[in-house]
């Protein structure tokens, strides 16, 4: 079962979220998933901080709101 957001447009970004990760997401920012939603997978995976495990937290919370990370 699909967990949405209590308020949709202001899902939280997820907890476990490295430093460097949430600083470079802070500084682009990116404050909730649907931010995250806007950037994409690719412009996401250019960015410093935000390596291979970052993008599967990301994608995991995205999941469990029903949210989806385009590619681009």
């Amino acid at each position: 079962m699909t967990r949405k957001s209590p308020r949709p447009g202001r899902t939280p970004l997820p907890a476990g979220l490295a430093a460097p990760a949430r600083k470079s997401l802070a500084h682009a920012g990116v404050e909730t998933l649907e931010h995250v939603r806007e950037l994409g997978r690719r412009r996401l995976a250019g960015m410093p901080g935000v390596c291979p495990r970052t993008l599967a937290q990301l994608q995991e919370a995205m999941d469990e709101h029903g949210l989806e990370l385009p590619a681009g």
